[in-house]
Parts: structure tokens; sequence; C-alpha cells
């Protein structure tokens, strides 16, 4: 809990470890091959311990699990003496124990569900297995056995014992679900979306892909459709191809992550990062492969083998894993990998044999099998001594079930595993090596010749050439045998005469066979056998140097001398060492060199070379990097070959991020380092070495300042070293043809080469491009967008350059146009069909391939303007003379002429090279062309003419500018489009919004004067010339306010036009005058006799006016009016309004929140019943109880609407769900059990899932209320909080998904993965009205509640807090659940006081002025209200205050309403009032500030005094 604690706990686990080590706990990994060792005890991070036991010889379940007691007893014991102790609620054990399947396989022994063919699986051995953990009591406590199938947090992953990754996988498709549902609640533009999707949801996704063992089937399938839900908040149309999404944006994908790409980019990175160290890791890797190997059978490393061959032999793993990535992405990696020699000549390894043979499959794996329990990899393993013969009762049998298996444990020195081969293996086993014989005699059609290397079998039995004697060597005893010369067969009958202490070392192999009697006949010898032979010292400094790999980098190395005397020259200090790199990124962009040199000051000896490395990644930089690491690799050299640890040499450098980089102690090399390769060989030379010298920086190119010969020494060195290092560059140059493309630098052990590149950085992005294309130039093939020769023509690697720098919004808009998923009217029109599918320059149909072929004049003329661009671009780039000519008219042209058959205007000949580039420009097609796809042949016609005018720009460059100006032609075109149709005020959108407009507002003048009220008639007033001249916007606040008198005065349809039957059907949205005439008109008899039919409502044109439907019935409310204009649905309940005075007359509720008396109850129907403590939480501040929340939601809300498709739980349903106890703050853990059965009284199919929306009220911790709803028909589960939005909710959202797919497939039977995929999250909290205080969270939830039961929208301004007080909603819940109740009980507290009647409202001087005569008196007036009250009319009355209407106040935010008072209304309030003549001269304000709606009261200006 403090900074102290984790280096103090370093400290003590260290201690604890060692110790635990020391009494001999933990697993021992062997390398099966190389026979290393690493002992390793568990894993620590911090305080999450993982301890380990296991892994021996003849370790078998019962003692397995005591050795772990008992590790787990001492590990407690040693902790406890620190003061620590183990939590047995945080403690477990999982138990790695696997039983035969009776098939030749294993399967873990808790999983095992059916009996093998012998007999059944006994598990009860493993069930009665238990453990327990000391506790500081001095007792113990049993703790959890974890299964082999369930995982576990470890580290921060899931990884099942098994290794299986679907929880895993769970786990990130629960992230990228809860991502969306958060992007998707929030305002985020896309931008901030693809940055959050890159940075912060896969960056967390990442993390752990490394270690992930999965196959790619299982990857392929692990996020499933996580990422379809995804593509909208991303800016993609859900409808894109699924290729498309993850295709990188160079061959016009969206750029998706793609799972395997990601995965195989993690795991190589850690392979890399551990392979070839002698750490833990590096040897548990090293003995990963080698297991690999012996599962395979074969000879060297196994990555280098099919893996659709030889992938099924071996066990799932890791390594398995990483070699499936390798071999199908295409992916070379090379290794410094010991092989097993042939240790006969003519041998071979059986399993090649059996591939040659034809076995693949189930076949190859069941001789497999046995080859494994024969514990043979070559023929020499079950051959004859001779080499003839293949041994017959290797064929016919276990070889421990014949007499060499009584001699040993193991007839290899490799380490294989127990198999139980069936007796089908064993029949195609022998079936198989007979094959490699004459089939009678079993002799070999290739004998085996002598041996060459040592054996992998252990021989048992030798022939001792000078005494003749026979040895049979068992694992603990030598026997020897003689000649019995009573014998008949004197010469190979011989006898056992006595064991012998000490081989005898002049013998060979032999075969014998025994008889019962004891005695055994020599049948065969072979030649003598080879012992491991001693590695080759090498004789010279040179030959040692060469040996470390990377000969390329010592091809121009010379001396003075032998270079013993650096040795000398370091330990006198005057030894001096200097490097420096080089780059001409004009001449070589691939090449960087490197030259160094070693220089006695004293003896003036020297020791120098210089290189050239040829690598995409080739920069200055490298350059340097390279050079130190020659120097640091020599150094190393002279230690190891002269035998003297070296230090204090004098090392110079003149760039001082090197000497940085080689001053540093790297333990771990990240992945997307620059230059990692150097690193991580910088490391493996640290591991051996100190390298304790002096490194030093020198300023570069002195000698341009002053003399050479005024230069220091150093400095000297280093304009030498500069000089042969671009020499060396120039000279690659000259042979660039010959020069080899560096792969291994010296001591590399690993190398990653993808797509012929060698990865020295972040390998990622290499992989993914590379992936990409491969996928690509399949799917580019498969929908004939090209041919897949065409495709190779294609010069993709610049483009991919150039996009790379382009922003990620650009490359989206690439991508969209290339797939053609753009905002085409073809597009467009599939999912909107009110919309057009026209250009809205042309009127064609408008496709992305129409996007440069547009004929209209503004277009056209801005495609010439990019051509002339283009033109003048490439005049100033030194662009090739045909090129120039030739194609801009290409271009401009527009793709109806091919390149091949252009004419030019000035009647020039194309030349054939020319001729040749068009032609593969045609091929490729223009449109392609000019979205970037341009042809190698193009650029390589360019190059040679850099090259033959010398020029100093690279062609890199050239082509990087050229692509720039062809996308920007593009990009041009689709701006351009843009703005013609979505301008704001002039695009073609808005245009058509103004016609509609204009049309209806002609018909309103048409109209006339009839059905508007008299305040209303101003508005025909307004000249048309003027009124047609005005903005779009106050054309519509005229109509506007037209309709809205029009329907107050009766006309349903406020004069609108409606649409004619065909208009509707075509869904064109365009009105026509005919059919729709003023009232009191008749219609033409042709469009008399034409019924409108009702059709599905055409999308919305105009910014507020929308498009009417046909009339409907008068019955229901008119809904061809803007959202604006049509009236509110009615909120049954009552609950958004005051108690009325009816109704306080019966009880006072108030009086009776204030003091409910100790016996108060409501009883309502069901049995539901209302406390006094439940009454008393609706006394304000505080907070409404559980009891209230139910019983108003099913007494007094569940009535008024509609039960069958309206469904509530109760407020208990989440916290039983979560399991958080009483208190509502225990940990949440899923609980499906407790509320499995809360939806059985639902008579229905379905269950809960039959009804159309699921009302969840939740009771945060017991402080806060929420409200959640479930649409089933949508599949949208909303939350609304009246805080705003908050990062614990998503809990609620997750869990009632995870409830519902419970449901679906409690009701199935089938998986709800797919099922729960559909549903989409969403936190609506800002559309619910926003709570400032701490208490009334209660009544926003039953508002809330009340509101979107009844289908009413729910919206910030629905109600606010204030109106809670203005109302006295508190009050209004308790009279509510009152009027509910059957008893309905009136204690003394809650009578109703006296009526009084409410005095005449006097209006000016006519008192009853302003009612007319014979309407309803007023009702009586209430009591006087308290203070409260009081600030609540205050309230109210500032509020009407701030919503009056300022004339000459800035333009209003909202629109006019039908709710809105009219000019009449508004100048009531004012009739009778006296008025100046100034006030009357100016007119009526109120009606000229009928669009002031919303604007801010006011200032009033401040008085000044005499003090100011």
């Amino acid at each position: 809990g403090n900074g102290a604690a984790p280096p103090t706990w370093q400290q003590v686990s260290t201690v604890i470890l060692n110790a635990h080590k020391t009494t001999g706990h933990g697993v021992e990994v062997k390398c099966p091959i190389s026979h290393k060792t690493i002992k390793q005890v568990g894993i620590l991070y911090v305080d999450d311990t993982n301890l380990w036991e296991g892994l021996r010889d003849d370790d078998d379940l019962i003692s397995t699990s005591a050795r772990g007691q008992v590790s787990i007893s001492d590990w407690a014991g040693t902790l406890g003496e620190t003061g620590g102790a183990l939590k047995p609620d945080k403690c477990g054990v999982t138990i790695h124990d696997q039983t035969p399947d009776g098939k030749g396989g294993w399967n873990y022994t808790d999983q095992q569900a059916v009996a093998t063919e012998d007999e059944e699986v006994d598990m009860s051995e493993l069930d009665e297995l238990q453990f327990h953990v000391p506790t500081a009591d001095g007792g113990t406590a049993p703790i959890e056995r974890l299964p082999s199938n369930k995982a576990d947090n470890n580290l921060g992953l899931y990884a099942r014992p098994d290794g299986k990754p679907d929880q895993h996988f769970e786990q990130m498709r629960e992230k990228m679900t809860t991502w969306t549902a958060q992007i998707k609640s929030g305002q985020i533009p896309t931008r901030s979306v693809w940055m959050s999707y890159s940075n912060q949801l896969w960056s967390g996704l990442r993390y752990g892909l490394g270690a992930c063992s999965a196959s790619l089937p299982e990857l392929r399938k692990g996020l499933m459709s996580a990422d379809f839900y995804m593509l909208s908040n991303l800016g993609v149309n859900r409808s894109i191809t699924k290729e498309w999404r993850y295709l990188p944006a160079t061959f016009g994908g969206i750029g998706l992550y793609d799972l395997t790409v990601e995965t195989a980019a993690a795991t190589l990175a850690s392979f890399l990062q551990h392979y070839g160290t002698s750490h833990a890791l590096g040897i548990t890797l090293r003995a990963a492969m080698e297991h690999l190997q012996v599962e395979l059978g074969v000879p060297d490393c196994p990555f280098n083998y099919d893996f659709s061959v030889w992938g099924h032999l071996s066990t799932d793993s890791w390594a398995k894993a990483l070699w499936e990535k390798i071999d199908e992405l295409g992916i070379v990696l090379d290794l410094q990998y010991d092989t097993k020699p042939l240790p006969r000549r003519n041998d071979r390894a059986i399993m090649d044999c059996m591939v040659e043979l034809g076995l693949r499959g189930t076949e190859l794996q069941r001789v497999n099998r046995v080859r494994k329990a024969q514990e043979a990899m070559f023929l020499s393993d079950v051959a004859t001594p001779n080499g003839r013969y293949l041994e017959k009762y290797l064929l016919d049998g276990h070889w421990k079930d014949s007499p060499e298996g009584s001699l040993g444990k193991h007839r290899s020195t490799l380490d294989f595993g127990t198999e139980h081969p069936t007796e089908a293996d064993w029949k195609l086993w022998k079936k198989s090596l007979k094959r490699l014989t004459d089939s009678k005699s079993l002799f070999l059609n290739e004998p085996l010749g002598d041996w060459i290397n040592p054996s992998t079998r252990i021989w048992r039995h030798f022939l001792n050439t000078d005494t003749r004697t026979v040895e049979i060597r068992a694992d603990d005893t030598i026997y020897e045998y003689a000649h019995d010369v009573e014998s008949s067969d004197r010469v190979s009958i011989m006898q056992p005469v006595r064991r012998l202490d000490e081989p005898a070392t002049s013998v060979v192999p032999a075969s014998i066979l025994e008889y019962d009697n004891g005695s055994i006949k020599l049948l065969a010898q072979g030649p003598p056998l080879v012992s491991q032979r001693d590695e080759v010292v090498p004789s010279s400094f040179l030959e040692r140097l060469r040996g470390k790999g990377g000969e390329w980098m010592w091809d121009s190395i010379s001396f003075s001398s032998d270079p013993s005397w650096i040795v000398d020259a370091i330990q006198r200090g005057s030894l001096f060492c200097c490097t420096d790199g080089s780059y001409m990124k004009q001449w070589a962009p691939d090449i960087c060199g490197a030259a160094w040199v070693f220089y006695c000051a004293e003896s003036r000896q020297w020791l120098k070379g210089d290189f050239t490395e040829h690598s995409k990644w080739a920069n200055s930089y490298r350059g340097e990097q390279l050079g130190m690491l020659a120097i640091h690799i020599i150094l190393l050299t002279i230690e190891e070959h002269y035998g003297v640890p070296l230090s204090n040499a004098n090392i110079f450098c003149d760039n001082q991020g090197t000497i940085r980089t080689f001053s540093k102690k790297y333990d771990r090399v990240p992945g997307s380092s620059k230059n990692n390769d150097i690193l991580r060989v910088l490391r493996k030379i640290q591991g051996v070495s100190a390298l304790a010298h002096k490194l030093s920086h020198v300023k570069a190119h002195q000698d341009e300042i002053s003399g050479y010969d005024g230069l220091a020494l150093e400095a000297r060195l280093n304009v030498d070293c500069d000089s042969r290092a671009k020499a060396a560059i120039k000279r690659a140059v000259e042979n660039f043809s010959s020069h080899p493309v560096t792969l291994s630098l010296p001591l590399e052990v690993a190398v990653v080469v993808i797509d012929g590149i060698k990865q020295t950085a972040d390998l990622a992005k290499d992989l993914r491009y590379h992936v990409g294309k491969v996928k690509a130039r399949q799917f580019y093939a498969d929908e004939q967008l090209l041919h897949p020769d065409i495709f190779d023509s294609v010069a993709w690697e610049p483009l991919r350059l150039l996009l790379d720098r382009r922003p990620k919004m650009f490359n989206l808009w690439y991508a969209k146009q290339c797939s053609g998923y753009c905002g085409t009217g073809q597009m467009i029109s599939r999912y909107d069909k009110c919309a057009s599918d026209k250009c809205p320059n042309c009127g064609c149909f408008e496709t992305a391939d129409h996007l440069n072929r547009c004929k209209s004049r503004i277009r056209k003329g801005l495609l010439l303007d990019s051509v002339n661009d283009l033109q003048e671009w490439m005049e100033g780039h030194c662009t090739h003379p045909c090129i120039q000519k030739w194609l801009p008219s290409y271009i401009a042209l527009q793709g109806s002429t091919l390149f091949v058959d252009l004419v030019h205007s000035q009647g020039w000949t194309m030349s054939q090279q020319m001729r040749r580039v068009g032609n593969s420009l045609d091929r490729i097609g223009w449109r392609n062309v000019l979205e970037g796809k341009v042809s190698n042949a193009l650029l390589q016609m360019q190059q040679e003419h850099l090259v033959q005018t010398r020029s100093l720009l690279s062609i890199d460059s050239w082509t990087r500018g050229f692509l720039d100006k062809l996308l920007s032609l593009t990009h041009t075109q689709w701006i351009c489009r843009n703005l013609t149709k979505h301008h704001r005020t002039k695009g073609t959108k808005a245009l058509a919004s103004r016609e509609e407009i204009l049309k209806e507002i002609e018909h309103q003048l048409c109209l006339g004067s009839d059905g508007l009220s008299h305040d209303a008639r101003c508005l025909l007033e307004i000249p048309a010339e003027e009124l047609y001249g005005k903005p779009t916007s106050e054309l519509q606040y005229w109509l506007n306010a037209a309709v809205a008198s029009r329907q107050a005065a009766g006309d349903e349809s406020g004069g609108l036009l409606e649409p004619t039957s065909d208009q509707v059907k075509t869904g064109t949205g365009q009105r026509a005058d005919a059919g729709n005439h003023p009232p009191g008109r008749k219609s033409p008899p042709q469009e008399a006799s034409k019924a409108v039919t009702p059709a599905r409502k055409p999308k919305a044109i105009a910014p507020i006016f929308l498009t009417t439907k046909a009339r409907r019935p008068a019955a229901r409310p008119p809904t061809n009016l803007p959202p604006a204009l049509r009236p509110q649905q009615q909120e049954r309940t009552g609950l958004l309004k005051r108690n009325s005075e009816e109704e306080l007359q019966r009880i006072q509720v108030g009086s009776l929140l204030r003091n409910v008396p100790n016996n108060f109850q409501l009883c309502l129907e069901g049995g539901d019943k209302v406390h006094r403590e439940a009454m008393r939480s609706l006394r304000p501040p505080q907070w409404l109880n559980d009891e209230v929340i139910n019983v108003y939601i099913r007494r007094v809300l569940l009535p008024k609407v509609n039960r069958n498709h309206i469904f509530f739980f109760n407020s208990f349903f989440m916290s039983t769900l979560l399991n958080t106890g009483e208190t509502g703050r225990d940990t949440p853990s899923y609980n499906y059990e407790g509320v499995q059965r809360w939806d059985s009284r639902l008579r229905r199919k379905h269950k809960i899932l039959g009804m159309r929306e699921i009302f969840v009220p939740i009771n945060h911790a017991r402080v806060h209320w929420l409200l959640l709803r479930a649409n089933t028909e949508t599949k949208v589960i909303t939350l609304w909080d009246s805080e705003g939005r908050k990062q614990g909710n998503q809990l609620y959202l997750t869990t009632m998904l995870r409830y519902l797919g419970d449901k679906y497939s409690e009701m199935h039977g089938v998986p709800s993965d797919d099922w729960k995929a559909e549903w989409t999250l969403e936190d609506a909290s800002d559309s619910s009205p926003e709570q400032t205080n701490g208490h009334d969270c209660g009544l926003f939830v039953l508002a809330n509640a009340t509101l979107l039961a009844q289908q009413i929208p729910l919206s910030r301004s629905s109600y606010t807090e204030g109106d809670f007080q203005l109302w006295d909603t508190r009050s209004r819940v308790a009279m509510l659940l009152w009027l509910a109740s059957t008893n309905r009980p009136v204690p003394a507290a809650g009578r109703p006081l006296p009526a009084r009647r409410r005095p005449q409202q006097n209006h000016g001087n006519g008192g009853n002025t302003g009612r007319k005569s014979g309407s309803k008196p007023l009702p009586a007036k209430k009591a006087p209200a308290t203070a409260k009250h009081s600030k609540c009319k205050e309230r109210a009355k500032r509020r009407r205050n701030n919503k009056r209407i300022i004339p000459g106040g800035p333009k209003t935010r909202g629109k006019i309403l039908v709710s809105d008072p009219t000019p009449l209304q508004q100048t009531q309030s004012i009739l009778n009032k006296k008025r100046k003549a100034a006030s009357v001269a100016i007119g009526d304000a109120t009606v000229v500030a009928t669009t002031q709606r919303h604007a801010p009261p006011k200032r009033k200006k401040r008085k000044h005094t005499q003090y100011d």
C-alpha cells in the first residue's frame, strides 16, 4: 500500500524462493536432446505467487500431490517467519494429470468423460485429493482445487491449465463490447474513435497475446462478430464486405486489426526476446522446441517443415502454435539451431521415410506414435549393428517386452514421452517399415554404412574385439559372456562368466540371441561406434572472429600484424578505437556503410575494416551502430582468443545516440525499438563480457574546419573512418546487382524475414502489410478486380509509404473510395429509399467509379486544373519526357481511351518503352491509376531517367510526390462533389429543402386567410417578393407559424400539402400541386378518382420541415407535422402534475407525510403494503426506499400500460443477480441461479424473452437509484442515470445482457454468443433529466419509468428537478399510492382542511373582463402556503420571467411549438393596462418577438450613484 512495499517484498521473496529451492521444491525443465536443465520454483509478480511441483521421471498422482502439499506447507512456514500469511480463500491448486484415452491419445483426467477401450477411468483417486494451507492460528484450512478447464486470473490473463484460449477470448470480446457501448453513448468524432481504437482498445487487447498458444482456427473465431458492431462508430458502413475490413489501407481496406496477425506479431516478438538466452525462459523455450523436434522425429529445426504435413504429429503447445503461424503466414524464421547429425552413412530419419512413402494424416500419426514408444528417431535406432537388417523384435512389439527392456529404463539418449499405441498402430508400423526392406528377410533396400556421428541409441550388447567376449551392459551392471568350450557351436554360443566393474574400450556393437538356459548366441556385429567429438578450437584470431557468424562484416578486414598487440595496448592505455557510419540516400537509399579502426598510439600498429549493409532500414544511425557493434565483437573475440579480460579501451564515435545506446545494460530488448537486432547482439555480448570500456564523443568532419595534420588523434581516426565508409558505399553501388541482401549479424541467433526483408524494428507493421497483400491478391482475383499477374505488377510499396504519412481519416476515405462503400448515391439509396442515387453535378447514376468520370462542367474543369497542376509538378521534378507528354492526356480523357491508343495533338509518336508502360497502366485500369495504383514499369522507366540525368532526386521521393498528386486529384473531386451536395445554403440538398418550403408557402398563400386566426393574418400582409427573398430559416419560421395557426383553428393538417400515391410509392418525396386544393374547391376529375395509398414516410429533406404522409383518420392525432408542431402524448398516471383540489379535499398528504402515525399502513391488491417507514421516505430530503418504488410500479404504473408487452422486475432483481448482499456493497459476483425462476409467473412460450420491454429499477449500493430497460425487438439495453454517465454503470448493462443470454441458452439449448452479439449496450444518461441534489434520484426513476413505459420519448427537457418542487411530486406519489390502496386510511394528520373559495381575479377596472360570461367559477384558493411553498412560487416566477420574449433581443435558439402562447394570448395580459403614447406608436412588441423564444433575460442597466 506504499512505495516501500514492492522493493521490500522483492527482497523478502528472494530469500524465501532460495530457501524453497534449496529444500528441493519446484520442477526441473530438461531439454530432451541437449539435456540442458533449469530448476524453476514458480512465478512471482508482487504478491501473486504461483508454485510448481512435479515433472520427475517416476512421478505419479499420489506422490506429486504429496510433494505439492509439502511445498505449500514449507512456503507458508517461511512466509510466516517474515510476518506474512496465506489467505485460504485466495489459494487454489490445479493438478495436471492425464490418462490415455484408449485411442493412442491423452486426456486430462478430470475431463475424461468416457471410458477407454480396456477399462473405465477411476476418478475416485483424483476426487479424494484435498489440499490445505497453514493458518496464522496454527491450524489448517482447505483450499479450492481448480479444474483443468477453468481459467483463473493469473497476472491479468485468463489462461486455462489445458491451454485452451476460450475464456481469454471471451474476456477480449467483453472488452470490445464495453468499448463499443462507451463509444456509442458518447459524442466522439470519428478521428478520436480511431485513435481510441488503436491506442486504447487494442493496446489493452494485445496484453498477453505473446503468451497465447491458440491455433489459427481458434484465433479466426476468437473475436467472432465483435468487430462488426463497432464499424458504424468507426465511420464505416456495416454492409461492407468482410474482406475489405481487415485489408490494409494500401489495398483499399479499412485496416481493422486482425487477431491472427496481432497474435503472430506478439508471439514472434516474445520468441526473439528469449530465444538463445541463458535465463529460465530461454532454456524453457529451448526445451519446448526440442520436445517438438523429438515428437516429430526430425533431425533439424522443426520450424523448417511443412506444418500441413507434420503439424498434427505434435502436442498442442506454444511452440507448435508459433510454428503454425510462421508456416501459414509465410514468415521466414532463420535460427541458429543445433541439428542432430545422422549417425551412419545412408542413415535417415524414420519419419522422413514415412512421408516419402506417402503416409499422411492419421496414418502418419499412428506410425509416429509407435516410433515414440520404441524411442527411435533414425533407421539406425531400429537396425541391426551391421546396418543391413531391421531388428525383428522392434517390429513385432514394444521394446520393453523384449530382453532389451530388462536392461534399462530407456533405449535412447533422447528423452521420449510415454505412449500407448493401439493394436492397429503396431500393425501399420510393421507394414510401413517393411516397405523399406525386401519384406521377407527385412534386408534394407539401402544398407547403412559406418558410424560417422554418435548414435542416439543406447547399445546394450558389445563384442570385445580383443578377447572375443560379449558384454551386456545394463543401467547398473555389466555382464561378460565367453565361449563355451563344451558346446558344439564353440564359435557363437557363450555363457555368462562374470560381472565387470568397467566397460572395455575396444568393443563394437553386436546383436545376440538369448536362450532360456542363460546362454547367448552372437548373431552379428557392426563397425565401431563414434564417440562425441571434442569442440574444435580456432587456430587464429580471424578464424575465431569469422566463426561468430556475419562473415560479410569481415570481408575487408586488414591489420599490420597479429592482433595480440591490442592486449598490450589496452593494458598500457594507448589503444584508440574509432568508428563512423555513412549513408547516401540519393545514391543508395537501401545501403548504409560503416568503418572502424584499432590504433596503438605508441607502437602505431593498426587493425581496421569497413563494410556495407543492404537493408530496407538503412540509415546513418544504423551505420553508426553497426560500426560500434563491430568494435565490441572484436574486443570480445580478443578476450576469448587470448584469455585475457579487457577493460578501459578508448572508443570514439561522432554519434552521441550510439554512445548512449552502447553504454546501457540490456536485460530486455523492446520489440518495437529500432535496430533491435543490434541490441539483442549487444545483450548477448554483455552476458559474457564486462565491456568496461570508455566510450567518448568526437566531433565529426573536423577536417572541414582545420587542417588534417592539426587534428587530435581521435579526430584524424574519425575522418579516416568517414572516408572509408563512404568509399565502401560507392563500391557497393557500382556492384549493386551482386550485392547480397544482408541477413544475420555476428552472434545473432534468430532472424525474422518477412517478404524478403529482415525485421529490425517493430515487425507488426510489416507483418500486417505482408498478410494483407497475400489476402488482397486472392480477394482481388476472386472479385475479378485485378488478375494476380496484374496485381503483382502494381507498385504497392510506394503507395504504402505515402499512406503511412497521411492522417487516418484520409486513409479511411481512400479505403471507402477503393472499396466502393463510400457515400455515393448508389450506396446511400440502399438504406435510404428516399435518397437520390444520382450524381449531384451531372445527374447520372453515381458510383465510386463515377467520381473522376463526371462530365459536368464544374467537375471536368476541376479535373483539368488538377491535370495542369500535375504537369507543372512533373516539369519541376525531372520527370521522363515521355511521361510528361502522354500521362496528362491519358488522365484528362477520363478513361475513354486506352493509353496505347492515345494520339498526341502535336503529332508525336509514342516510344516503344512508353507503349510498354502504357500497356501496363491499361491492364491496371484508369480508375486504379488515379487511386495511386501505378505499375512498376512506370517507376522503373522514371528511375532509369533519374540515373541517366544524374539527378539528386531519388526515385522514392519522386514516386511519393507523384502518387500524392494523383490522390489529391481524386480527393479534390470528392470534396467538390460533397460541396455541391451538402453546402449549407447552396448545396443540392439545401436547395431541394428550400424548394419544398417555397411550395408549401405558395400553397399557404393560395389558401388565403381561411382557417387563419385573426392575430395570424398579418403573415399574409408580407409581400410575396419580400417573403420569397428571405433566408431559408426565416421562411421555415413563417411556415411553422401559419401551420400552427391553422391547427389551432381546427385544421388537423395545418394546410400542408400531401404527396400523391405515386410519389409516396416511389419515395421521391416531391410534392405536386395537383390534388391539393384549398377547402371549398373541387379537385380535377382525373385526380379525384385516384385513391391516396398510405405508405412509408419519406425521409426528411428540409432541416425542420418534414414531408407529410397521407391523411389518417381523425380519431388519431395528426402525424403530418414536424416534430416541433406535433402534440405531445398524454401521460396517463398523473404523476407529473400537482395534486388537485378535489384530491386534497379527501386527504391532506402533506400533513400526513409530516406526521405519519405509528400504525399507518396502506393495503393494496395482491397483498402489497406500504408501511410507515416507506411513507416517511417520501419526506424530503430522504431517499425513496424499495417498498415505495416497487408498489408504485406494480399498483400505479402497470395498470396504465400494456402488460402483454411490458414487464417490470422489482428493485431486488439486480442486487440478487449480482449477489451484492443486503448492504449492496459486496463484491459483485454473477448469480444466475438466484433469479432463474423470477419470470416463472409469465404464462407465455418464451417467458421473459417474449416481452417487448423489460424494465429494471436498480438500487445502486443502497444510495442511488437507476433505471434499465431491455428492448427485445430492437435488441438494445439502455440505462438512465439522473447524475449522468458513469464508468461503473457498464456493469449493469453487461450483467443484463449476460442474464438474457443465459435465458436464451436455457430455452433453446444452444450457446448464446452469436445471439448476444446482436445486442447493443447504451448508456443514455445524457437524455435523462439532470439531478443536482443528492436525494431525488428515486423520483427521477419513477418519472422516467412512467414516461418510457407509456412510449413517451425521454429527453433532457421532459421535466426538470425544479418541476418536482413545483409540483410537489413526493406528495403526488403519496397521493397516487393512497388512491390505489383498498383501505385508504385517513388519520388525523391527513384530514382535509375546510375549503376556502379563491377570490375572483380582477383584470383591470372591468372586474371579470378577462372571463367569458357563463364560464365556470374559479376554484377556491388554497390555504396560505408555507415559506417553502413561497420559495417555489418565487422560483416559478423567475422561470416565467426568464422565458419572456424580449423585443429586439437575440435570435431564438429553439423552435416555435404548438404549445407556445399565440400573439393574441401574449397580448391579453396587457389589454387593459394603461400604455403611453410612445408604446402605442411602436406597436405590439409581442407579435414582433414571436421568434425570440428561449432568449436570455434582458440585462438591467445599473443605476449610477453619487459614489460611482
